[in-house]
């Protein structure tokens, strides 16, 4: 078994929760302020050495739900080139637990300050529908 620490479109009720849907929700945390979050408009990335808390949950997964985790996250292990995340472990009230770190530039990005995915996804989702009206 496997730990994950997910803060974006893998947590309960947004779109890609679906992976995680048979693994064990082990509980919400939310981290020291040590990472910074942005917007990739439909899911964010993760970035060391910031100044936010991040809202993150961790599930207890099998190895195939983490390999599948792995391929939506675009990384592959043993490998440096292609990398669209790295993944790294962190410490949780849970144990330690893999999570995933954005890899690219995020200068021209907007910053998640809330450090809650799910929050500012709703946020924005509900601006958009207004300028769509």
């Amino acid at each position: 078994m496997n730990k994950i620490a997910v803060y974006g479109s893998l947590r309960k009720g947004l779109g890609n929760h679906h992976y995680l849907a048979d693994s064990k929700l082990l509980g919400t945390f939310e981290s020291a302020p040590i990472y910074d979050m942005y917007s990739l408009i439909g899911f964010p990335g993760l970035k060391e050495d910031g100044l936010t808390s991040i809202t993150f949950e961790v599930y207890e997964v099998e190895n195939d739900t983490l390999e599948d985790v792995n391929l939506l996250e675009g990384y592959t292990p043993d490998s440096d080139d292609n990398n669209f995340y790295d993944r790294i472990k962190i410490d949780t009230p849970f144990g330690k637990a893999f999570t995933y770190i954005y890899i690219p530039d995020v200068d021209e990005l907007p910053k998640v300050v809330s450090g809650d995915w799910k929050e500012y996804s709703k946020i924005n989702n509900a601006k958009s529908k207004l300028i769509n009206i």
